[in-house]
């Protein structure tokens, strides 16, 4: 197993241990991955609150890119 579903397993164990139900829904859901994906972009949106419209109208438009502007931020290295 990798080091992540390690973590996701001790997790499981210890949450499933404790709620049957939970377990259940756990192994019958069908579409985990999709939920995974909708969690991301939830986290990623929350981050576009703290701009105001003009912003918003720039990145919406390509006029400004996050990942560009982040990778160009003075003294910042890529770390992928």
């Amino acid at each position: 197993m990798s080091y992540t579903n390690d973590k996701i397993a001790d997790y499981l164990t210890g949450y499933t241990r404790n709620n049957p139900a939970g377990k259940e829904l756990i192994e019958t859901y069908p579409d985990w991955a999709r939920l995974a994906q909708n969690e991301l972009d939830r986290r990623a949106a929350k981050l576009l609150e703290v701009f105001g419209a003009e912003e918003l109208q720039a990145i919406a438009s390509g006029q400004a890119s996050l990942p560009d502007i982040v990778i160009n931020l003075p003294g910042e290295q890529r770390h992928f």
